[in-house]
């Protein structure tokens, strides 16, 4: 029942802030400008004003106009195809501004997207970290049945994956706590902890992706020590505009088929968008027909993992209106998942539960069921000559993972399948101000709180009752130094409460209870106080150099589960065992990007160093477990740790429409209190590909593509004790695209092959990988996407 008083609360809200803006004075401003090239040609470009979330497009000649603005500053993006994104900040006082734009021609695509990648939707304009920022157009193109596996083209970016259709993501070999994901200005909060916990994203609800590598503690919090994943809606079509799309992919892997529809539109300053989606996939393949456990060779039928099918349905719907005092929207979405695990997942495999069924697209035990239910809503007001935002998210996540049920020691079997419910509500608040001191100063005071409540059901104890409430404020301030360096700095103090409640678990003999209780976890309550800072600076040494430089100390508070766990971690095949008595994570970092860019090259190479003072892991306690079918027990340890590494990229467009790319990266890390590695880290890698794009045919055939790609992973023999090694292994990618036009109607075709020479590799950061089980074989994905037009 608690959800119906938050939403009640976010409606008082967005009335208050429409009441508030509505009585400020009204606009009667104008805001006129031009784009042109470097040769003062005029150009056609996009205009769009950040805080409004509504813009303008230029006339052939370069000019615009935006009416009905109010006194302020306004922070203004400008792209157009061909030529690198621009923005700028605007301030307004007593009467209209005009403006003059000169964008940089460019062959390379991705410049064309203009990097904000902070949630401040209005600023800072120069950031001092490495960021990449990718749109809807890359997630099509690359959409392989996930939000997370989308992103692993980016060099940094991998994933933990357990088969197909579960997968979390890495930056730089960090995940679960470590780093964190945005949805429209809410941490999303699911279980990060657990590797069979996948990232609960719809992977076509997604518009624009800023991922932030490094320390960002300072804005985000305690998560975000390690790198942010930002996910942003796109802009609301112009005033009177109706359109959407529907899309449907075929996967010959697992015979998944997905469709999705949207339908968006703008009317009268009312904004809304609404979308549904369906996935349902089979067994997927694998490119062997058997594998070996604990010195077994067991049986793969018919090339196919059993019970490793699943469905999906996910929808969401978003409402709103945008004035010139600012705007506000109301999101309700969930994501839904039934999924099948390999039996051989959970327990010991078995030959005689490895038998083929009969049906490839079965779901059977074991399984899963994850529901996560998000109200978020984003508000944006303008106050004087600055802006207030304010986000407000409740989230309700749940999870069911059922298997057949088993005794525990010399506990009778229970009734029913359900293992293990994991029932997480979380509220979240955040509030920024953003104030515009003069032309070469802004600053950004924000509050953060989040309460977060856990229960669980089952008859399997992995995780205790426990609430979290936390809360952080923070300053940050920027500086233009001169025109081409710009330097930011800032300073945050957070603190926290965990309340962990005691579970005792009754003693049976002979199946009879003894009245005697077994103390699983303890009762904890532990505060935490934390500062953080950073700083740094971008500097733009002309218009093709481009050097950025970031220092911070952040921290990551301990987990409720690293504090108090005590049971089986399926996920993970052991017994895991919490440490009441951890501290919070320091770390001391530095992020170095640099850029060389021009109109058919681009080249970046973005070096980082971290030092870990208490960072937190798991390892062998060098004994079994005492609950059957546990295998060895680990438990959380801290040590002192160091990470390194970096990134490398390079664009080339040596003729009209060739494109050539190669992207490559490391991860170093070494635990100082052991001398070794730590788990879970991933290989180099390198990925290159070359891409054509194909001239217009006639009049129906037009934006063709052919690309090639292929990825070389090393071997990693740098592993942590009982971790096994990874061979190295190659994979080939190849697709096509083209769009064509039947009359008015337009019809988008995307054909894509995955692993192509259905190579036997194993991921090092796989869960199946501890089965001796390797990743999926050859894939084709065939994409078919239909936009229409209802209003324009």
């Amino acid at each position: 029942m608690k959800k119906i008083p938050i939403l009640f609360f976010f409606v008082f809200l967005l009335n208050t802030v429409s009441i508030l803006g509505q009585g400020q004075q009204k606009g009667h401003f104008q805001l006129h400008g031009k784009v042109v090239a470097e040769d003062g040609e005029g150009l056609g470009a996009h205009i769009h004003i950040h805080e409004l979330g509504k813009g303008a497009i230029a006339d052939l000649d370069g000019n615009f106009a935006i009416p009905n603005l109010r006194q302020g500053t306004y922070h203004l993006h400008f792209t157009h195809m061909g030529f690198k994104s621009a923005s700028t900040t605007v301030i307004i006082k007593d009467e209209g501004e005009e403006i003059e734009v000169v964008m940089q021609p460019s062959s390379i695509t991705l410049q064309e997207l203009t990097i904000e990648a902070n949630p401040f939707k209005n600023g800072p304009v120069e950031q001092s970290q490495t960021i990449d920022v990718v749109d809807r157009n890359y997630l099509e193109k690359n959409n392989t049945g996930t939000f997370a596996n989308a992103l692993e083209k980016l060099p940094g970016i991998s994933t933990i994956n357990t088969g197909v259709g579960i997968s979390k993501p890495v930056i730089r070999g960090m995940s679960f706590n470590r780093i964190m994901v945005n949805d429209r200005g809410i941490k999303q909060e699911g279980q990060q902890w657990g590797a069979d916990h996948g990232l609960e994203i719809d992977p076509f609800d997604v518009d624009r992706v800023e991922v932030i590598k490094g320390p960002a503690s300072l804005i985000y919090g305690s998560d975000g020590m390690s790198g942010v994943i930002n996910i942003s809606p796109a802009g609301f079509p112009e005033e009177g505009t109706i359109r959407g799309h529907v899309i449907s992919t075929y996967r010959t892997n697992n015979a998944m088929w997905g469709n999705t529809a949207m339908v968006e539109g703008s009317e009268k300053d009312f904004v809304f968008k609404g979308r549904f989606t369906a996935q349902d996939f089979q067994d997927y393949r694998v490119p062997t027909e058997s594998f070996n456990y604990a010195g077994f060779v067991l049986p793969v039928y018919d090339n196919r993992l059993k019970n490793t099918a699943g469905r999906e349905r996910h929808f969401s719907l978003t409402g709103g209106v945008r004035k010139n005092w600012g705007k506000s929207t109301l999101t309700v979405s969930q994501f839904n998942q039934h999924a099948g695990l390999f039996p051989g997942a959970v327990g010991i495999p078995r030959a005689y539960n490895l038998r083929h069924d009969g049906d490839h697209s079965s779901i059977d035990l074991p399984s899963q069921d994850n529901t996560h239910l998000k109200v978020i809503s984003n508000t944006t007001i303008q106050y004087k000559q600055n802006w207030l935002e304010l986000d407000l998210g409740f989230q309700r996540n749940t999870r069911f993972e059922r298997s057949f049920p088993h005794a525990h020691g010399s506990a009778p079997t229970p009734e029913g399948d359900l293992a293990l419910g994991l029932f997480l509500d979380t509220y979240t608040a955040n509030l920024r101000y953003n104030a515009q001191i003069n032309e070469k100063s802004q600053s950004i005071v924000g509050f953060q709180a989040s309460l977060m409540d856990n229960n669980y059901a089952g008859f399997e104890f992995l995780l205790p009752q426990f609430t979290t409430l936390q809360g952080g404020a923070f300053y940050f301030h920027e500086y233009r130094w001169a025109d081409n360096f710009i330097v930011n700095a800032g300073v945050r103090v957070d603190g926290a409460r965990h309340s962990i409640m005691e579970h005792l678990q009754p003693l049976f003999e002979r199946l009879e209870p003894t009245g005697e209780y077994d103390q699983r976890n303890p009762n904890i309550d532990r505060s935490f106080v934390n500062m953080s800072g950073s700083g740094g600076f971008s500097w733009i040494l002309d218009n093709h150099h481009n050097l950025k430089l970031n220092l911070g100390s952040s921290y990551r508070i301990p987990t409720a589960i690293e504090l108090s766990t005590n049971g089986i971690h399926h996920g993970n095949f052991r017994h895991e065992v919490g440490n009441p008595e951890l501290n919070s994570e320091r770390s001391y970092q530095a992020d170095l990007n640099f850029s060389y860019s021009r109109k058919q090259f681009l080249f970046g190479i973005s070096p980082f160093w971290g030092y870990y003072d208490g960072f937190i892991y798991l390892a062998p306690m060098g004994r079994f477990s005492t609950i059957p079918g546990a295998s060895t027990m680990w438990e959380y340890r801290q040590h002192n740790a160091i990470f390194t590494g970096g990134e490398i990229k390079a664009e080339w467009v040596p003729f009209p429409n060739l494109h050539l790319n190669i992207a490559g990266e490391y991860v170093y890390n070494l635990n100082l209190e052991t001398g070794l590695p730590l788990p879970l880290t991933p290989p180099l890698s390198i990925l290159s590909g070359v891409e054509y794009k194909v001239p217009k045919i006639g009049g129906t055939l037009k934006n063709g593509y052919v690309y090639v790609e292929y990825r070389h992973a090393a071997a990693q023999n740098r592993v942590d004790r009982n971790e096994r090694s990874t061979a190295g292994f190659d994979l080939l990618e190849a697709g096509i695209g083209w769009d064509l036009s039947l009359g008015s109607q337009l019809l988008k075709f995307q054909l894509s092959g995955q692993n192509l020479t259905n190579a036997f590799y194993f991921n090092h950061l796989s869960r199946y990988r501890l089965l001796n089980l390797p990743e999926q074989g050859r894939n084709v994905n065939l994409s078919l996407k239909i936009p229409f037009q209802i209003k324009n």
